[in-house]
């Protein structure tokens, strides 16, 4: 059976948590693929594992699952969602996480250093997924940590930072709803569940920013296929795939998962695409070399 194992990883900035899955079948002594996965604001590791479906392709893939948790405005309270949310610093500018300069990326480092040290992740093979504030910080680590991520996979969040060209291409497969209020594909103003209006780009800003980040050169292909509206990114250069899926029926919730909040604040849940099945056929295709 699988193990669910809560960690404390030492930062500069004091003590962190996530929690590790380690898959039911046994390994062969091998380093493991692993995949982290960053919740959303409001959200917290558990809500993660328990409600994305990753659960099932790492017990079948033998993938170690890596579970951080975001920081809270009161850290001696318990997290809610509405009173006292769990967020990153996505590089945005938003919420208590700007305001009082948490270092999310070196978390982020310092996890990976101890899933290599400790709990036998394969270096080559590391990869980063988030949904919605959650997605944002997955693009902003993978842009700042890119020579130790092998691909990311954001969900329902934009890149928020402007990253100059890399060093080492990240490839990249972000996933949008069309139906999402908090995330309209065409951008604009958006009011969040915590009340507060803020500007948001259109979803393809993202995929534009990635591109340049990577130094794709040609013009984006399209394309539609059963609800689904796929971008992809031409003249890349090797290991710089990067894609963006807008799923037709989709609101704001993690792509075949279920509705965690109400369709007047996140608008409709979907099963047209099982996010954590696209996301790890994208991901095994990918490693550092």
């Amino acid at each position: 059976m699988s193990s669910v194992v809560p960690l404390t990883i030492g930062t500069p900035g004091g003590p962190r948590r996530a929690l590790l899955r380690v898959p039911g079948a046994p390994g062969d002594g091998r380093p493991c693929a692993t995949v982290m996965l960053v919740h959303g604001a409001g959200g917290t590791a558990t809500l993660a594992l328990e409600n994305t479906g990753w659960a099932e392709v790492a017990d079948r893939e033998g993938l170690l699952l890596a579970y951080p948790e975001g920081t809270r405005r009161d850290e001696s309270a318990p997290a809610t969602f509405l009173q006292n949310p769990q967020a990153w610093n996505d590089g945005s500018g938003r919420g208590h996480t700007a305001r009082t300069g948490v270092d999310d990326v070196a978390f982020i480092a310092a996890l990976i250093d101890r899933l290599v040290e400790a709990h036998g992740a394969d270096p080559a093979r590391i990869y980063l997924a988030g949904f919605s504030n959650g997605a944002a910080m997955t693009f902003r680590a993978g842009a700042a940590l890119g020579s130790r991520i092998a691909a990311i996979g954001p969900v329902a969040g934009h890149c928020w930072v402007t990253p100059g060209v890399a060093t080492r291409p990240v490839p990249a497969l972000m996933i949008f709803g069309a139906l999402d209020p908090l995330n309209p594909p065409e951008g604009g103003e958006v009011t969040t569940p915590w009340g507060t209006s803020e500007h948001h780009p259109a979803v393809l800003e993202s995929f534009h920013r990635w591109r340049r980040f990577n130094g794709c050169t040609g013009d984006p292909r399209a394309r539609d296929v059963d609800g689904v509206r796929e971008w992809t990114a031409a003249g890349c250069p090797d290991g710089g795939e990067v894609r963006c899926v807008v799923v037709g029926d989709l609101g704001h919730h993690w792509p075949g998962g279920p509705r965690l909040l109400p369709p007047w604040i996140a608008g409709p849940a979907s099963r047209r695409l099982d996010g954590a099945e696209a996301l790890w056929a994208f991901f095994r295709r990918h490693r550092i070399s």
